[in-house]
């Protein structure tokens, strides 16, 4: 199965009524993969649809908007002026500024269709800033359109046809459609963790492979837990 043509003639093959059935038309064979398509990808985070952006900085312009094709609450890099700000949450991100108000520490947060830098820019730039994060994924318009994984996941479109069924069988077979879902989400699960497991294979440059403070050292800066960057022991 490559296109959406594909799979919803397979769904249809599965719930084995005919071709525009009054229970199952084209038009509903079509949603039901699409909508299955909008879970599968919002459901987890794909390397297929990150992608990055460029925008500019405002001077005393603590948050931007998201990119409007950008998935909220998914910018997993930022840079500005070619240097990288840490990620944090956003009530750390709050809770840092509370109470180091002087410090510089480059760090960034999003908060719904927001993302916050800190420091805040002090001038306008042009193009500057760079985020990373994911893209929303097609909305599979024409009968021919493909899916992220329809070239190097192809188990993925067999989820999404298995998706589809468990919510047309929702209320005529309501154990085989949490069978179907449950297979259907196995699927996208070991898909999503081999994607991982792929990029934690390859070390990064310059960084070991563990990471070993030296609790002998005396007093200095760490980042080591959420103890807001103070000076230890």
């Amino acid at each position: 199965m490559r296109t959406r043509l594909d799979m919803e003639t397979e769904l249809l093959a599965r719930l084995q009524v005919a071709n525009n059935s009054t229970m199952f038309p084209s038009a509903r064979l079509t949603q039901l993969i699409k909508d299955a398509y909008i879970w599968a990808t919002t459901k987890w985070i794909w390397t297929d649809l990150v992608n990055g952006k460029h925008t500019s900085t405002v001077a005393n312009n603590e948050y931007y908007d998201y990119p409007e094709d950008f998935r909220s609450n998914t910018i997993m890099r930022l840079t500005v002026d070619n240097v990288s700000y840490d990620r944090k949450n956003f009530e750390d991100y709050l809770a840092f500024k509370e109470r180091n108000p002087s410090d510089q520490y480059k760090m960034f947060a999003s908060y719904g269709r927001y993302y916050f830098i800190h420091p805040t820019p002090t001038a306008n730039g042009v193009n500057n800033i760079t985020v990373w994060g994911a893209l929303k994924a097609d909305s599979l318009t024409n009968a021919t359109d493909i899916t992220i994984f329809t070239d190097n996941k192809e188990e993925g479109n067999e989820a999404l046809v298995r998706k589809a069924l468990s919510v047309a069988l929702v209320r005529i077979d309501k154990n085989l459609s949490t069978a179907e879902e449950t297979a259907a989400n196995e699927i996208l699960q070991k898909l999503n963790f081999d994607e991982l497991a792929a990029t934690q294979r390859d070390q990064r440059i310059q960084h070991p492979k563990f990471l070993v403070p030296d609790f002998y050292a005396g007093r200095y800066k760490t980042s080591y837990g959420n103890f807001n960057f103070e000076d230890v022991l």
